[in-house]
């Protein structure tokens, strides 16, 4: 019996030692599987940890670089500040934007002085139905004479890398992608139609290595302008007694070029430069991209105020040593540029005396072309 009985128990003692051995057996095993868990929530969580502190990491940054918007042909992007405009800044471009004249208009039925006409009293209409424009000078006039540089840049918006300008009057005024000289041609067109005297200025000086603009008088005012429509800056000279800007600045001698030069009010005003794609000419040489013309839009107010007062002579060389890029009026440019109508020739006394305040002289077939003009 007593055999029996401890047969009895030992069995029962063996199958509680069995039955706790499993228990425990079960229970390393769900420690082992929560070990596991928590060893790649660990994981995980130091994952998270290092993508936060990259992500402050990049946001500190951030903080410390001013960002803008650049236009893309996706839309809006925003990329630091050298690159694109501030949304104050690009909301002012957008109200000088548009063609000059409505792309509907039957345009080679027109003749150039209808054409003139039209686009004086657009431009001047624009003008006054924003009062707004009266902000951008000091007075009425070199507010319209301002808006007039604004409109034709913000007609232009997209710069196009190319070698020469298109032989076709209504894209001169009408097309919308263009270089410094597409800007220049039509901002003296501009210029003419409301009143003002206008010279083609051709540079390739150090601070200024290839670049196009207008010398601009207006005798309402006895005020000259150096207008640069490619990139939006005027510098404004007062009383010239009717000379043009850089007659009155070559007339003045070094030390006055160097005073002017520091005293001078340049006026860099918003610019802004879409996406270009230079096509073919893309393989030849280095093409300026929209990168590139925007990151320098900052130096405009230093390139102009060391231009004026370091490059004249080597202006003045440039001239003498090639003779197709001297001061000329639009009538005179009609040598190369045959679309260009009669009726843009208000300009050639001023053009005149620049040459011969510097001493050169147009090439014979030039002066043959202007004969034709008068």
């Amino acid at each position: 019996m007593i055999s029996a009985r401890f047969r009895r128990k030992k069995v029962a003692v063996a199958g509680s030692i069995c039955l706790g051995a499993a228990l425990l057996a079960g229970v390393a095993v769900q420690n082992y599987e929560v070990s596991k868990k928590l060893s790649k929530l660990r994981a995980d969580n130091e994952k998270t940890r290092e993508q936060i502190t990259q992500m402050f990491e990049s946001l500190k940054q951030l903080s410390n670089l001013p960002l803008a918007y650049a236009e893309t042909p996706e839309g809006l992007e925003l990329v630091s500040a050298e690159y694109g405009l501030t949304k104050d800044d690009l909301d002012f471009m957008k109200r000088f934007r548009g063609p000059l004249l409505d792309l509907t208009t039957d345009f080679e039925k027109l003749s150039p002085i209808q054409v003139k006409e039209l686009l004086r009293t657009r431009l001047l209409a624009e003008f006054e139905g924003d009062p707004r424009n009266l902000s951008l000078a000091e007075t009425k006039r070199r507010a319209l004479i301002t808006f007039a540089m604004l409109r034709v840049n913000g007609s232009m918006p997209t710069y196009e890398v190319r070698n020469s300008v298109p032989n076709d009057f209504r894209n001169m005024l009408l097309g919308t992608s263009g270089n410094c000289s597409d800007f220049t041609l039509r901002m003296m067109m501009v210029a003419e139609v409301l009143g003002l005297k206008a010279i083609l200025i051709s540079a390739n000086t150090p601070a200024l290595p290839g670049h196009v603009f207008a010398d601009v008088y207006d005798p309402e005012e006895d005020t000259a302008y150096m207008l640069d429509a490619n990139f939006n800056v005027r510098i404004t000279r007062k009383h010239t007694e009717g000379k043009g800007f850089f007659e009155t600045l070559m007339a003045g001698g070094a030390d006055e070029q160097d005073s002017f030069s520091g005293a001078a009010k340049i006026t860099a005003l918003p610019v802004y430069f879409r996406f270009v794609d230079p096509g073919e000419k893309g393989l030849y040489g280095t093409p300026l991209t929209a990168s590139y013309i925007n990151k320098i839009r900052s130096k405009r107010e230093d390139t102009w105020r060391r231009w004026t007062s370091e490059d004249l002579d080597d202006l003045v060389d440039w001239w003498k040593r090639t003779p197709t890029h001297r001061p000329r009026t639009l009538a005179e440019m009609r040598t190369f540029l045959t679309a260009i109508p009669a009726e843009f020739n208000a300009s050639s006394d001023d053009a005149e005396r620049l040459r011969r305040a510097v001493h050169v002289e147009l090439i014979e077939s030039d002066r043959m072309t202007q004969a034709t003009a008068k």
